[in-house]
């Protein structure tokens, strides 16, 4: 961690020293223009109720000022997921098996890798086996997965008004929240594996389906991304994936996406300049002027290439259970 870093977040840390500590009382002291969230960001349309600054509690076991934002479940289109047949065009996914593995389309050549694998996702009339992950236990010989949605959720998000340099990076597991778009739709880690078990959707030869975008409905029925859906086409056209494109999303290297849940904004690949930033760290950040914060700010940038393109790890404390759902 270089030094300009630690001097930086150091200026941080201390402002949040200003922060009220007393859970008792969920007003506010501290001075909003210290703060990092700036909820004109995020789309309005999309909020159940008007945002406002609670204490909560974080990961460290310190208390401070967080903002709450209530969002309504699945605000855009999505899909397409899983194709009926082994000739239809679906939408993507990330096979780990032995034959032809990666981020691919959800097509021909997906299933029979599959199939070539050991597993039974192919009828013989060449219908592929959907399996909702929220029906029960999937077929034993693979399934490509598909959630039903549920629009009438609310989602709930609490994020430090101003972020908390941690001890130490905070890697993203498998299917973690790790923060929130513009449009209010959580931003999550890997999606499970196909192969291996992990207590969870997938494994087994269950595939989960993404759309275009890099989305899908969570087994409870919110959508959420895996992606920064604003860069997609750059990653489908880096992995010559040709045969679906992100429709849903106005594509942009320089958007902004949204806030991690430590409370740090993110940005799709490229500064407002139009370059891509050469000096990111390990979680894929760095301090800088975005369009919003002229006097720059500590900001993470997604990949225009990877699979998944979020950042696979965070440097600021979040909120203990800083994401929950009704």
């Amino acid at each position: 961690m270089n030094v300009k870093f630690l001097t930086i977040m150091g200026l941080i840390i201390l402002s949040v020293t200003s922060c009220k500590k007393n859970d008792d009382d969920p007003t506010t002291t501290s001075d909003p223009s210290t703060h990092i969230f700036n909820a004109s960001l995020l789309n309005a349309d999309n909020m159940l109720e008007s945002v406002t600054l609670v204490n909560a509690t974080l990961t460290d076991g310190t208390t401070a000022e967080c903002y709450k934002v209530v969002f309504k479940s699945n605000p855009v289109a999505d899909g397409p997921y899983c194709p009926a047949t082994i000739n239809d065009i679906g939408g993507v996914g990330i096979y780990d098996g032995n034959t032809n593995p990666g981020f691919q389309v959800m097509k021909a050549e997906l299933w029979n890798a599959m199939e070539t694998d050991g597993y039974d996702i192919v009828d013989a009339n060449g219908n592929i086996t959907i399996a909702d992950p929220a029906a029960g236990p999937p077929p034993s010989g693979g399934a490509c997965l598909e959630a039903t949605p549920d629009n009438n959720l609310e989602l709930t998000f609490l994020i430090p008004a101003v972020p908390k340099l941690a001890t130490s990076n905070d890697v993203i597991s498998t299917v973690e929240h790790i923060g929130v778009s513009r449009d209010g739709i959580p931003l999550t880690g890997h999606p499970p594996s196909a192969t291996q078990s992990g207590g969870g959707p997938g494994g087994g030869g269950t595939i989960p389906s993404l759309d275009p975008c890099g989305g899908h409905p969570d087994p409870f029925g919110y959508y959420h991304l895996h992606f920064g859906a604003e860069e997609m086409n750059n990653v489908l056209a880096a992995n010559n994936m040709t045969e679906v494109e992100c429709v849903n999303f106005t594509q942009s290297e320089t958007a902004f996406i949204g806030f991690a849940k430590d409370g740090y904004p993110i940005y799709a690949s490229k500064e407002q300049d139009g370059t891509l930033p050469t000096d990111l760290d390990e979680c894929q950040g760095h301090f800088g002027v975005t369009a919003d914060y002229p006097n720059g700010v500590y900001h993470y940038h997604v990949s225009n290439s990877s699979a998944p393109n979020l950042p696979e790890c965070l440097k600021g404390v979040s909120v203990n259970n800083g994401f929950t759902y009704q």
